[in-house]
């Protein structure tokens, strides 16, 4: 081996063992170092005091043996204000300290004696955000003030996640290339994700269009993607973690709103003169937080709603559209007194898309030693579908709503008993989702004809389609110190129940080669689908992910870390699948053509024969 490769081999060794313990997919932060001397020494017993100035909540930890203290789970933001204590050694203060989201600051404090007279000395530097020990790995830090002063489209997480350079800049919060479905979004340390995996923004509601949590009451967002740290898991792509507000002793409010239509928009770059179609995008909404009791319990509370409107964009008849108005209003008066059947609107569709979001948290400081933090976030939210184009045409009640309601408590527990420090997470989850189909019932009609395609009725795959997802997270972890050792020793478990009907043509389906056929009453196809057993056709099952980790953070230098870890996941499944004996028997390698006479297979539709060719 050469000189040169050897010597790149030695300095990617160093470079990850140089890699700083951190907290990321936490609500906290934290803070270390070493108390000496003015010679250098250590000093054991000495006392740190940390006080958050908004909330006068205290950590209070002494040093060990050699001259170390550790202070865990301690409060995003600030200011903070530091003072060491030593019998025989003048006390020393430090003022304006700020903590991030997942961040263990080293901060190092030399005391002298107390009969000492000392000048005082000013030293100015400039922290550098990137190249710094604190960090853990590839990770993005977005601030309150960034929040706040950022331009954002959507407010939501996602256009804040862009500022990550590994993630996509597009819509989908993809990071280093991965899928979005494998990125782990937790808010205040509890998982926040699209478990199922339907929704495109990977988040639970974003099939409904809402984003998980208002934007207003998220205090700081954490992005790491390349992570050494063993208590990170479930993530391929990146790790997205959110810590909300919380109150303080001060009473603040604000009222906001943010709102655009087409005025705001330049006019079409095609016809110059042509504005946008008319829509609306608004949220409004309001945050107020502070003492429900002085420096001992805190409360914050969020409120807003989101309103959008927006044209579907196709109107028949038009010179981009090869779809006669005449066709089909004909379609829709044989439909009318055919099957007495409204087909809905032929005209501009304007698609809905509502949210009302509600975020309530309280922080108590039961004692110097324990704090403890509950909160819980509703969402309830609903978009409407419906897809048009020149040639494929869905009459006004083929659409659907898709709505979502959420519900997510999460409890949290802090705590340090001397030289340990211990976290407890416990979280529940609600999750209903569902398709909420226009009209009346009706099977799904579909014609073909000329090179278009008419639909009317319900739409195939929405009449019977919801999902039901349970989720409870149990998450503890430990942490002692042991001379230059910092050893944490934590479990991470999640526990699903899922409930999902979704039954394609469980309503009927027919399929129409032309419009003479349809109006002959000679479909080409019959389709439907029905649960056996007398159930409802859902499937119902339970899964578990089980977490177990230990790490090891030694300080061997005082500017070299080695941190050393291990982690078994493992993946329980606690339901079989149904066997199905058709799927074995079913003589599919004979099957044959056949035309028969039949009728509409819900009780629902007009009852009335169709010639129709099916497969048996």
């Amino acid at each position: 081996m050469s000189n040169l490769r050897l010597r790149h081999l030695v300095l990617l060794f160093l470079t990850l063992l140089s890699v700083r313990l951190g907290m990321a997919q936490s609500t906290t932060a934290a803070m270390s170092g070493s108390i000496t001397d003015k010679e250098g020494a250590e000093l054991p017993g000495a006392t740190i005091i940390a006080i958050h100035a908004p909330t006068n909540t205290q950590y209070i930890a002494p040093t060990n043996s050699e001259g170390r203290y550790n202070l865990q789970n301690m409060r995003v933001g600030g200011p903070y204000s530091v003072r060491v204590t030593y019998i025989g050694y003048k006390d020393i203060t430090r003022e304006g300290v700020y903590l991030s989201l997942g961040q263990n600051l080293r901060l190092d404090i030399n005391l002298n004696e107390a009969t000492e007279q000392l000048n005082e000395v000013v030293v100015s530097a400039r922290r550098d955000g990137i190249m710094n020990a604190s960090r853990m790995g590839s990770e993005t830090r977005i601030s309150r003030e960034q929040l706040q002063r950022l331009p954002t489209l959507n407010r939501s997480l996602n256009d804040f996640v862009r500022l990550t350079p590994q993630a996509n800049g597009g819509g989908s919060s993809s990071i280093g290339g991965s899928n979005n479905r494998y990125n782990n979004i937790t808010i205040d340390g509890a998982v926040n994700n699209d478990v199922f995996g339907l929704a495109p923004s990977a988040t639970p509601g974003g099939q409904a269009g809402t984003q998980p949590i208002a934007l207003d009451a998220i205090q700081e967002i954490q992005v790491v993607v390349s992570p050494y740290d063993v208590m990170l898991g479930n993530f391929t792509g990146g790790g997205i973690n959110a810590v909300t507000r919380s109150g303080s002793n001060d009473l603040s409010a604000s009222i906001y709103g943010f709102g655009r239509n087409q005025n705001t928009i330049g006019k079409s770059v095609t016809e110059p003169r042509t504005k946008a179609d008319k829509f609306s995008n608004y949220q409004t909404g309001f945050r107020i937080g502070g003492a429900v009791v002085r420096d001992k319990v805190f409360f914050f509370l969020n409120g807003e709603i989101a309103r959008a409107s927006t044209p579907l964009g196709f109107t028949p008849g038009t010179s981009s559209s090869s779809i006669n108005p005449t066709t089909l209003a004909g379609i829709a008066a044989y439909a009318k007194q055919r099957y007495g059947y409204d087909v809905g609107s032929t005209d501009e569709e304007i698609l809905r898309t509502e949210s009302n979001k509600v975020f309530g948290r309280l922080d108590f400081n039961l004692s110097t030693n324990h704090q403890l933090t509950l909160r819980h976030n509703y969402v309830e939210a609903f978009a409407d579908n419906i897809t048009r184009t020149s040639i494929n045409f869905r009459f006004g009640n083929n659409g659907y709503r898709f709505s979502n309601v959420t519900n997510s408590s999460v409890a949290e527990l802090n705590s340090r008993f001397g030289r340990f420090s211990n976290k407890f997470l416990v979280s529940y989850s609600r999750i209903r989702d569902r398709r909420n189909t226009r009209g009346t019932l009706l099977p799904a009609f579909s014609i073909a004809d000329n090179g278009n395609t008419y639909l009317f009725g319900t739409e195939r795959s929405s009449a019977l389609n919801s999902l039901n997802q349970d989720i409870v997270e149990v998450t503890d972890n430990l942490t002692a110190s042991f001379g230059k050792h910092t050893v944490t020793l934590g479990t991470h478990n999640e526990g699903f129940k899922f409930r999902n009907q979704f039954i394609a043509d469980g309503n009927g389906a027919y399929t129409f080669t032309s419009l003479q056929n349809f109006y002959q009453d000679k479909a080409t196809r019959v389709q439907a689908s029905y649960a056996t057993n007398g159930s409802d056709g859902a499937a119902a099952f339970k899964a578990m992910q089980l977490g177990f980790y230990v790490q090891d953070q030694y300080s061997v230098l005082e500017n070299l870390r080695l941190t050393a870890g291990l982690r078994l996941d493992v993946p329980i499944f606690l339901d079989k699948p149904v066997y199905n004996p058709w799927s074995t028997t079913s003589p599919l390698s004979t099957s044959t053509a056949t035309s028969t006479r039949r009728t509409c297979p819900t009780a629902s539709c007009c009852g009335r024969p169709v010639w129709a060719s099916t497969t048996t």
